[in-house]
Parts: structure tokens; C-alpha cells; sequence
């Protein structure tokens, strides 16, 4: 248990990285013409606070309803068991080419049939993140907009049905309001800032950093040790809030 005192101690500093005022989401900061299309560059440096819990999360939050978005591969699902069983059968470099226009026509129909794949079926042996719940519970009993936004590749041509968004919805228990955004492989800072994003949850540096640069807060979910991403995160390291326990 935290006395009054240590908390607000605890918190202090992180009260430097929320955004003040009080503008909602029904009246959001007109951004969609001026977004950044990168993220920002933030030199990595120790931890500015320790880590907080969900519960000293949500003191933290305005009163009043707000724009989050969320990541989904280590944020919302851990979805090891779904690449992990789908990968091995296909060039790295093709499923995820520095640029798809340098691509032969077959390597793209190998690329698409990988994420046509991922998302219509192999999708399903993804595992829900127990942080992932409790986030979104929290922020729709606050009434806030929710927005999924995703760097895979969507299913093309596109399903009749939405698979991704009703299984995400389903593995989580929830309804989101808005389809999940798949930004192709593309750098997240346009699609967080055209949402009018205000806290953008996820587990990478990209993450992070595509929040800061589209003037969002970020707020790191921490990456469990069996995922499938190859990327070092450095958790704290780049001036964002950290969730404490957020593993699993």
C-alpha cells in the first residue's frame, strides 16, 4: 500500500508527461492536416519514475473523456503462437521488406498470403493479455474512444467481414467502437495524430515514439519474455510511463 504521500511522490514526475487542459474527445485539436508522417527521434536515458500500477494509472487520467489508442502484438494479444506458427514457412525479407515496391510480383503474393493468413486464420491460436483487458475495461467504463491501430498488413483484397476487429472483440470481451487500423507496415505518427489520439498505449520504441512525435502520451506496456519480436525494448528509457506487472 502507498501512503498519500508517497504516491504523489511517486507520480510527481510523471505529471510532467500528461498533456493539461481540458479538451475531450467530442472536441479534439484540428491535427489531420498537419500530422507528422515520422516519429520522433528520442535518445535513449534512465528512467525518469518507476513503474506504475493500473490503479495509479488511472489518478493520473483527465476526468474528463479522452482519445486513447492501443497497439495490438504484445500489447493487447500475445500473438507468439500465431507467428510463430506461420513464420518458418517464409522469407523474412519478404514478409517484412524494407520496401514493398522493391518486391518481385511473386515475392508480393507471397508477402500478402502471409498476412492474408496471419489475420484470417492463424490469428485465432493468439493468446488475449490479461493487461490488455483490465486497460480496456478501464477506459470504457470511463466512456474515452477507443482506437486500435495496428502496424500489420490487412488482408487484401479485403474480407467481406471484419475478422480482425470481431476477433479482437471476442478474445477481450469487449466492443469497440471504431474497426481496427492496419497501417500496412507503415510508420504509426499519421494514424495515432489523425485520431486525435491523446494516449497511445504499446510495447516498442516505434510505439513510443510515433506517440510522441504525433502528440500523444505514451505509455508503455511491457513486452512478455516468449514474444516473437526481435526488437530490444527499452522500457522507461525514453521518457514514457511504464505499467508495472504488464507482461502478461
Amino acid at each position: 500500500m502507498y501512503c498519500k504521500i508517497s504516491l504523489r511522490f511517486l507520480l510527481a514526475p510523471l505529471l510532467l508527461l500528461l498533456p493539461l487542459g481540458c479538451h475531450s474527445a467530442t472536441a479534439p485539436v484540428a491535427r489531420e492536416h498537419n500530422c507528422p508522417t515520422t516519429a520522433a527521434v528520442i535518445p535513449l536515458a534512465p528512467p525518469k519514475a518507476d513503474e506504475i500500477t493500473v490503479e495509479q494509472l488511472a489518478l493520473l487520467l483527465p476526468r474528463h473523456p479522452i482519445v486513447v489508442g492501443f497497439d495490438v502484438d504484445d500489447t493487447l494479444i500475445f500473438s507468439a503462437p500465431a507467428f510463430n506458427a506461420l513464420q518458418p514457412n517464409y522469407d523474412p525479407d519478404v514478409i517484412r521488406p524494407k520496401a514493398y515496391s522493391s518486391l518481385s510480383a511473386e515475392q508480393k503474393a507471397k508477402y500478402h498470403e502471409f498476412w492474408n493468413k496471419l489475420n484470417e486464420e492463424y490469428d485465432d491460436r493468439s493468446i488475449p493479455k490479461k493487461i490488455g483487458k483490465r486497460l480496456l475495461d478501464l477506459h470504457i467504463a470511463r466512456g474515452d474512444s477507443i482506437y486500435i491501430i495496428s502496424r500489420r498488413q490487412s488482408t487484401i483484397p479485403a474480407a467481406s467481414v471484419d475478422t480482425c476487429t470481431k476477433r479482437y472483440e471476442r478474445m477481450l470481451g469487449v466492443k469497440f467502437d471504431h474497426p481496427v487500423i492496419q497501417t500496412q507496415l507503415q510508420d504509426k505518427t499519421p494514424f495515432i495524430c489523425r485520431q486525435h489520439v491523446e494516449y497511445y498505449y504499446g510495447d516498442s520504441d516505434t510505439d513510443v515514439t510515433a506517440a510522441v512525435a504525433a502528440g500523444a502520451v505514451p505509455i508503455r506496456v511491457k513486452r512478455g519474455a516468449n514474444s516473437y519480436a526481435k526488437d530490444k525494448p527499452h522500457n522507461g528509457q525514453l521518457g514514457e510511463i511504464v505499467l508495472k506487472d504488464s507482461e502478461e
